[in-house]
């Protein structure tokens, strides 16, 4: 039992039941279903930011002169892949508007492009739908970027109430 009437409680011996690990609830199991509905914006964000990453290599193997240094933006296809995959989570479909119809215009250039490579269209047209579908790219990526970034700061994600 516990001592009250000293200036912080002491207990000098545990009760066994209540400290034994043994005599716990198990954790109630969980279906796959609660895991997709908590984890699919996730899921959709790494979707996004493969198909970015795609995209660039599409487009980059379109020109002559390949330019190793844009593995280097993969980092930001992660972050705005991963931007989309939370803004649709959050259902902040108004704000996904901007980057969504940027990525609409990046897939109809990089089809376009590699469309091209089978048809064996003209270089020259090849190289000006690769740079129309990288400029297309770079603003889905910066557009996604910010539109999380306006959304969060005007309505942030808040934590849900805890279950007890």
């Amino acid at each position: 039992m516990a001592e009250f009437s000293l200036p912080a409680p002491y207990e000098p011996k545990k009760s066994e039941f209540i400290h034994d690990r043994a005599t716990r609830p198990k954790r109630p199991a969980v279906d796959w279903r609660e895991l997709t509905g908590r984890f699919w914006g996730i899921g959709m964000g790494l979707v996004f930011s493969l198909l970015g990453t795609v995209a660039m290599f599409e487009l980059r193997d379109s020109w002559d002169n390949h330019r190793e240094w844009l593995v280097s933006f993969i980092p930001f296809f992660a972050i705005a892949g991963l931007a989309f995959g939370h803004l649709m989570y959050r259902g902040k479909w108004e704000a996904l508007a901007v980057p969504g119809g940027f990525l609409l215009l990046t897939a109809i250039f990089t089809i376009s492009v590699f469309l091209g490579d089978i048809d064996e269209v003209s270089r020259d047209t090849r190289r000006v739908v690769a740079i129309l579908g990288g400029i297309s790219l770079a603003l889905t990526v910066v557009s996604a970027m910010v539109a999380l970034l306006w959304v969060e700061l005007r309505d942030p994600a808040k934590a849900p109430p805890p279950q007890v």
